[in-house]
């Protein structure tokens, strides 16, 4: 008897750009009355999929998503970006890292979700719809002036989401989103599509896991388990200011090589240097 095939990462084609390319029109645009009737009824938004709403919260001055929901308010809160983290789809197509869908299920019924991106509303909103087949996603926190400078250095600082720190945990492949909040992120490396083997997020499951078994056990906060947790090692990682970050690092076989591919590593949602 075989094992099964794994399952594809390509989940959607150049249509993937497409839609979030008229989603963001329809905005823009002003949707039909047929639309806006249509979603009030069904729950769903123009390019269908449900409504992601709340989303995050625009007003300056207020935190960037609403108060934790009254059905979660005794989980973890996981913050997730979504390029080179969890998915890949710069060019059009639309990868999911392997280990994503298990990731999803887990998340959903331990974990107050709530993804972070730098990249805009529409095209944050259509990853969401394709990836979120549980519902385990609560929020998602796009590029906004409230927090995104576009310059080199640029961080996703966690106390503008008003959680409780201790237990609020970050995981991302971009060491400066991380600065402030170190003792609370986890760093993984770059995934860039393709149908390559990649236990990052299989590793990433079994470490939330252990957290929050630790947590109703011994009590544990969230630095707390990332200063001592066997899935991490602490390293200097170079920044995109050009200087060295200590971060705690997803260690899955050999922390060396892993560091080698960040010292090359390119932050995609900057301007290109000319």
């Amino acid at each position: 008897m075989t094992d099964a095939a794994p399952r594809a990462q390509r989940i959607r084609g150049l249509s993937f750009k497409q839609e979030y390319s008229s989603s963001s029109n329809a905005v823009q645009n002003g949707s039909s009355l047929f639309q806006r009737m249509k979603a009030r009824v069904t729950g769903q938004g123009p390019t269908g999929g449900r409504n992601r709403a709340p989303s995050m919260v625009q007003e300056i001055g207020k935190e960037l998503v609403p108060p934790k929901d009254e059905a979660v308010k005794d989980r973890i809160t996981v913050v997730l970006d979504l390029d080179e983290t969890l998915i890949y789809a710069r060019e059009g197509p639309l990868y999911a890292r392997p280990g994503l869908e298990e990731l999803m299920v887990f998340l959903k019924d331990n974990c107050e979700a709530i993804v972070w991106t730098a990249g805009v509303k529409a095209y944050a909103q259509a990853v969401v719809r394709n990836i979120d087949r549980h519902d385990a996603i609560r929020h998602t926190v796009y590029r906004h002036k409230k927090w995104f400078t576009g310059c080199a250095g640029y961080n996703k600082d966690l106390t503008l989401l008003g959680r409780d720190m201790d237990t609020t945990l970050i995981i991302e492949n971009t060491p400066d989103c991380l600065r402030g909040n170190e003792g609370h992120g986890v760093l993984v490396s770059d995934y860039e599509g393709g149908e390559l083997e990649d236990n990052t997020l299989i590793a990433i499951l079994l470490l939330l896991k252990d957290l929050v078994h630790r947590r109703s056990v011994e009590g544990l906060t969230v630095p707390q388990y990332i200063q001592h947790s066997n899935f991490l090692s602490k390293q200097n990682i170079p920044t995109d200011v050009g200087n060295l970050m200590q971060c705690f690092c997803l260690d899955i076989a050999n922390a060396s090589l892993f560091q080698r591919q960040k010292e090359t590593r390119v932050n995609k949602d900057l301007p290109a240097k000319k």
